[in-house]
């Protein structure tokens, strides 16, 4: 059938890396430091320095990886000077998607980062449905890592959006986003909680298997 077609076609298909351009790769190496990621390669595209990072998690090097981990990665590619073209005593800075809804295509990346977000043990069960921790939530695992960063690298994190709550079907989380060293939108998610009945999405209607393009 044309549905088993379908599956066979993409089956396989797993996600490898996102790609990121920054003005200076060492800096984008340290900002993405703090999350987890490790340079795996560096290696040259085109006229850019390149370099693939992979989260720590995936690593074999890591004994506490799990082999079942879904890998994360980013390529970052340096812009040469040459073509970045910056005035003297200004850099250029990824477009503020957060003030530039309008555009389309690729938004940002999302990170969930609630392994590092403490549970309570003594919650009548409530942790194994991810309710985290009233007394420490992402504000205060954001004001660590930035603390983190400013003990390492001596610079601030700057935030895009500070942690909000935010409810996809059962699932509870709290979301924020932070601009990485050149101004791209990463986002972290913790989930929160599991509610007992779904929300609806009211305006939606099932997809009725007709192309993309109006």
């Amino acid at each position: 059938s044309g549905n088993g077609v379908n599956r066979q076609i993409s089956s396989g298909i797993v996600s490898h890396h996102i790609a990121i351009k920054t003005r200076n790769i060492e800096n984008a190496i340290k900002f993405y430091s703090l999350l987890g990621f490790q340079v795996e390669s560096k290696f040259v595209a085109g006229p850019a320095r390149a370099a693939w990072l992979l989260h720590e998690n995936c690593s074999s090097n890591n004994s506490n990886s799990n082999n079942n981990h879904p890998q994360s990665r980013i390529e970052l590619l340096e812009v040469p000077s040459y073509m970045l073209d910056e005035p003297e005593g200004m850099q250029k800075r990824a477009i503020d998607l957060t003030k530039r809804e309008e555009l389309l295509g690729l938004n940002h990346f999302a990170l969930d980062v609630t392994a590092n977000i403490p549970r309570p043990d003594n919650d009548g069960g409530a942790s194994s449905e991810g309710t985290a921790c009233a007394l420490y939530q992402l504000q205060e695992w954001l004001d660590d890592l930035n603390a983190l960063s400013v003990d390492k690298f001596g610079r601030t994190l700057r935030v895009a959006l500070s942690p909000t709550k935010r409810i996809i079907g059962r699932e509870v989380y709290e979301m924020a986003f932070l601009y990485d060293a050149d101004g791209s939108l990463v986002e972290l998610l913790n989930h929160s909680a599991t509610l007992e009945q779904e929300m609806k999405m009211d305006g939606w209607e099932p997809w009725d298997g007709t192309g993309f393009v109006q």
